[in-house]
């Protein structure tokens, strides 16, 4: 196989390299904020619509901007470092879709629509623009220019084909996950509460608060560290929903100035900045010096309570209706670590914590499996998309594809 240099990429020398501006229909959208209301029959398309996939909508009674099927829709403003940047939607269906300010539309009729939006989806091109310090905003005259790697339009079908049978996949594991989830909300809110009791337990459950049963934030690192001391620096954005999803190894000396918050195995961790998105963790220990921001409250389980079943407690509805009290009406959602401490609840004693701790640890464990599987498929298609958008594994092209 012979390939070329060219502004896309090192390609196969029978793909051709045009421009959006060349080969696509290119439209901005227009604000769509004046006509925002729950009764409309248009689900704006903006960044937040996109970087969700869909799940965070807002609907409109006017629609300045239609999206007809098949459009690819592309996110063109986002902050430093964000996910939403240069991010695409496939549009599944006309007149349903009312494309807002700062989200343009990529129109076709001579392409394979799926091939578009996977080879446009947050392209090098476009993420050359973000410097990771000012917010990105990328201007109409330099996202034509941004040059596009074109095969036949059998093979734009075929690769299509392939990419959306993955994502199918990867779709499927995502609605058994939260599936998974809802069943172990339901014994969350029956077991925690007491509703429905394990056998061989009668004893009564006692009202307590936080503050009684853990100690909240209990160490913080001393003034007196050496500026060299490597640590394992877990930030709110490391955390999501019970998995820690990164850390980062840094000196002290160059950690953020949050970096405060010594923690131990089997401390939990309460994300207090914007708490309903549970950035919450029981951090059971794999790093060699954990220090958590402070936008995390540490609760350390005491010698009457069982740190999963409080990390269960925290996670649990009735945790969070009692944060959605404490933050009613505020400008800035977050609690203080002494809010977390005052939060009530009934707590059975440590043996029957553990048995209820033992079972909803058993249910987020395959839930975790099935995490770890999604994970692995997701990473196999980062590989399989660079092989196919870049024409180094060719597929095979039926003569009757179209």
């Amino acid at each position: 196989m012979i390939f070329r240099q060219t502004e896309a990429g090192l390609i196969p020398e029978d793909w051709e390299v045009r421009t959006i501006g060349e080969s696509l229909q290119f439209i901005s959208g227009k604000a769509h904020e004046p006509y925002i209301s729950r009764s409309g029959n248009f689900i704006v398309v903006n960044s937040k619509f996109i970087s969700t996939d869909g799940m965070v909508r807002k609907y409109c009674t006017v629609n300045l901007t239609p999206a007809r099927k098949d459009d690819v829709l592309m996110v063109m403003s986002d902050l430093p470092n964000g996910r939403a940047l240069a991010k695409c939607f496939l549009v599944d269906e006309s007149n349903k879709y009312a494309v807002n300010q700062r989200v343009c539309i990529f129109r076709s009729k001579s392409y394979d629509p799926r091939y578009l939006r996977y080879i446009l989806n947050r392209n090098a091109y476009f993420m050359a623009f973000d410097d990771g310090v000012q917010q990105t905003h990328l201007l109409n005259d330099p996202i034509r220019k941004c040059p596009i790697a074109l095969p036949s339009r059998k093979e734009q079908k075929a690769i299509g084909d392939v990419l959306t049978n993955v994502d199918d996949l990867i779709s499927t594991l995502e609605r058994l996950i939260a599936k998974k989830r809802s069943i172990k909300q339901g014994m969350m809110q029956q077991l925690l509460t007491g509703k429905t009791r394990l056998p061989g337990f009668v004893e009564p459950w006692a009202e307590v608060s936080i503050g009684d049963v853990a100690d909240i934030d209990p160490e913080t690192l001393p003034s007196t560290t050496r500026p060299n001391t490597v640590i394992d620096y877990i930030s709110l954005e490391d955390v999501q929903q019970g998995y820690l999803l990164g850390r980062t190894r840094v000196d002290v000396g160059s950690a953020p100035s949050r970096a405060r918050r010594v923690i131990r195995r089997y401390d939990v961790l309460f994300g207090t900045v914007r708490p309903n998105l549970q950035s919450h963790l029981l951090y059971e220990g794999g790093l060699q010096r954990p220090v958590a921001s402070t936008g995390f409250a540490v609760v350390r389980a005491g010698r009457q309570s069982d740190p999963h079943f409080i990390f269960n407690l925290l996670m649990s509805r009735a945790a969070m209706i009692q944060i959605d009290r404490i933050i009613a009406g505020s400008n800035y959602p977050a609690v203080s670590s002494g809010d977390v401490k005052k939060l009530s609840f009934t707590l059975p004693l440590l043996v029957e914590q553990r048995a209820i701790a033992k079972v909803l640890t058993d249910a987020e464990s395959e839930i975790g499996i099935l995490r770890t599987r999604l994970d692995k498929i997701k990473s196999v298609k980062q590989g399989i998309m660079q092989e196919l958008l870049t024409g180094r594994t060719r597929l095979p092209i039926p003569e009757a594809a179209s």
